[in-house]
């Protein structure tokens, strides 16, 4: 395999159903795929890349029992990870992505082709499906339809972005976007194509206890960083 410089990590938390299509779909789009199990139970093993990795994309799994999860912490360990296994003086771009995503073939390349086009240190898809010329974003505002969507989106891991342990749960996502904005950029490609749906949206913070409350606790502690809340 060449040197790696296309990375995916998908965090998972008991969806074994969807975790496998979730990898099938990101695997064969960057060089290696890290899994990360967050307290699953039961816990996911290897045999989730059966079938689906071959000698040019292969899968890493890594698990982590911390409860409640700390998303940015879990995305920190992915940049990491990714500039450890890149060979120094490469990029390093790297997807993350949910396990109740999809990311449509071309997806990757697509998103880190508008990143390099424009600068950018991060980029997405438009959530919605929508049709339009890649957008970038170099400053915070509150235009919700065109923020940096939280269930999928790349990452320049050589930009110095530091995903913030402060908001554990929710907002955290913003912060890193906003982030890109000050270091290059955030942008955002259009076309259905690459529309990545997310299947299960807000799932746990509805669903397990103490998860709603943290998303509000995160709210403020984002408005005490950044001095206001953009919705």
């Amino acid at each position: 395999m060449t040197t790696p410089t296309r990375f995916a990590v998908v965090l998972t938390h008991n969806r074994p159903e969807m975790l496998r299509d979730a990898v099938a779909a990101i695997l064969p789009q960057v060089d290696i795929t890290l899994v990360i199990d967050n307290a699953s139970d039961p816990a996911v093993e290897l045999s989730i890349f059966d079938g689906l990795a071959n000698p040019e994309h292969y899968g890493v799994l890594l698990c982590d029992d911390t409860q409640p999860a700390n998303l940015p912490r879990l995305w920190r360990i992915g940049l990491e990870r990714a500039l450890l296994w890149k060979h120094p003086g490469n990029r390093a771009h790297v997807a993350f992505v949910q396990d109740d995503t999809q990311a449509p073939p071309g997806w990757f390349d697509a998103v880190v082709a508008a990143m390099d086009a424009t600068g950018a240190a991060a980029g997405c898809s438009n959530p919605f499906g929508y049709d339009h010329p890649p957008e970038l974003k170099t400053a915070p505002d509150a235009d919700l339809q065109r923020r940096m969507v939280g269930w999928a989106f790349v990452l320049d891991a050589t930009r110095g972005l530091q995903p913030d342990e402060s908001m554990p749960w929710w907002w955290s996502d913003t912060d890193l976007d906003w982030q890109a904005r000050a270091a290059g950029g955030m942008v955002m490609i259009g076309g259905p194509q690459f529309n990545v749906i997310n299947r299960e949206p807000s799932y746990h913070t509805q669903y397990k206890p103490g998860l709603a409350e943290q998303a509000g606790l995160d709210r403020a502690t984002f408005a005490a960083k950044h001095g206001w809340n953009p919705w």
